[in-house]
């Protein structure tokens, strides 16, 4: 056992090593954002419905990002069938993450909360992911001020989809971030209270991604995270 958890951070530490610059499109084959859609907020609701959008399809990995305001942390369960990734929290603002299966006849999910809460989301269909175990990597990070980054991940397959979440409590329209170099946004929510972010790049060679900041300080309440989903089998390669 001591022999196999030294092999083990020797691995991880090389990994950390040297980092890996995102690229914004896949060309070795592996997973692809088939669309993203959103759900607007709710104030003090006890559930919120997430809608799947109109490209869903059976085989897919859909991605839940739920998002709670004010500072309550309530028990949050999740539809049936649905996989926590990570949950982070800041003062007021907490993002929770969840991977799904997408099976057929699917077209939205219901997370419940045991108090009322000020909740928004967004749902991410991935093609050509795991479906049985799409997540490689993640990290979370918080703050009270300062650069909303999410933390560098080491990724173990190549051609993984890396996600960028980033979210505030910030109650007036305009931050106008940078966002990362060699990324495409998929949400960009900076015109609303409480704002949010993903982006997606991928990582055509297995290894450590880099800290992804927002690309300026700010003064609210931030969360941050990013997430790698790694190829299914037989997924072809990148023509």
């Amino acid at each position: 056992m001591i022999k196999r958890a030294f092999l083990l951070a020797v691995v991880v530490l090389f990994m950390g090593c040297g980092s890996s610059a995102l690229a914004p499109e896949n060309t070795v084959g592996g997973p692809d954002v088939v669309s993203s859609t959103l759900t607007p907020m709710s104030k003090a609701t006890s559930s919120l419905t997430l809608d799947f959008g109109k490209k869903v399809k059976e085989g897919q990995v859909a991605i839940a990002y739920v998002l709670s305001y004010s500072g309550n942390k309530p028990k949050v369960t999740p539809p049936n069938g649905w996989q926590l990734i990570r949950d982070d929290s800041s003062q007021t603002t907490r993002q929770s993450l969840y991977w799904h299966a997408v099976q057929a006849n699917e077209s939205n999910a219901t997370w419940s909360f045991d108090t009322p809460v000020d909740a928004q989301g967004a749902v991410v269909l991935i093609a050509n992911a795991d479906t049985t175990s799409p997540i490689d990597m993640s990290s979370g990070n918080t703050g009270d001020s300062g650069t909303a980054t999410p933390k560098s991940i080491a990724t173990t397959s190549d051609g993984d989809l890396v996600l960028l979440f980033y979210s505030t409590d910030f109650s007036r329209p305009g931050l106008g971030p940078k966002m990362p170099e060699n990324t495409t946004t998929l949400m960009d929510l900076d015109n609303s209270p409480d704002e949010y972010w993903i982006l997606a790049g991928y990582q055509q060679k297995a290894g450590a991604t880099d800290d992804a900041p927002v690309g300026q300080g700010q003064l609210f309440n931030w969360a941050a995270a990013q997430v790698a989903v790694k190829k299914g089998a037989g997924t072809p390669s990148a023509s």
